[in-house]
């Protein structure tokens, strides 16, 4: 369980997440994505994580996800972050007009006891999917100024190592595919194979 900073910290980092700490504020962590670019051109997503006291949940978002100010058309680009927002429940898009940052967000109840572990992996794990699976709607509305959900979306295609990257997170990190690694060989050596 998951009540401090320093849980959530050692939680991610025993999944294989790089962290950094800011002025004790968040727990940050960048996620390599398959789609999605953020504002400076990366295939990745920068994810802040910390305990919202106030309302007694853990935030996870994703500060700058897309900046407004680049749309062409952002009445169009809202609409698709407001169908977005109606196709995935669990992530809320927030537009904070005055800068044009739409930051993704996701609450997850903290109880006495905190957020479980495998309460602050899915929630992290959904800031990615979203962005991945909308961004090149998103994209299309911000520069088109239509998109349409329904027909899947064109992605260019992955290096091999944002490929590399994606396997090594859907095991639990490089860690842990260092260690799946040395078991196999381990195994094959038992039984003659290897």
């Amino acid at each position: 369980m998951a009540k401090t900073l320093e849980d959530i910290e050692l939680i991610l980092t025993g999944h294989g997440y790089p962290c950094r700490r800011d002025q004790d504020a968040c727990v940050k962590t960048e996620i390599p994505t398959r789609a999605y670019k953020n504002v400076a051109g990366a295939r990745s997503i920068t994810v802040h994580l910390a305990f919202d006291q106030a309302n007694g949940c853990l935030t996870v978002d994703a500060p700058w996800a897309f900046d407004s100010r680049l749309a062409t058309h952002k009445e169009a680009m809202y609409a698709c972050l407001m169908a977005a927002s109606a196709e995935t429940p669990l992530v809320k898009t927030q537009l904070h007009p005055a800068d044009g940052e739409v930051r993704l967000r996701v609450d997850h109840f903290a109880g006495t006891d905190g957020v479980p572990a495998e309460g602050v992996l899915k929630s992290l794990s959904l800031i990615p999917v979203f962005a991945d699976r909308w961004y090149p709607h998103i994209k299309d509305a911000m520069e088109k100024g239509d998109f349409d959900p329904s027909k899947p979306a064109k992605s260019e295609p992955e290096s091999p190592r944002t490929s590399l990257v994606a396997v090594c997170e859907r095991a639990g990190g490089i860690n842990r595919v260092k260690a799946l690694l040395r078991i196999r060989s381990r195994d094959r050596r038992d039984d003659g194979t290897g």
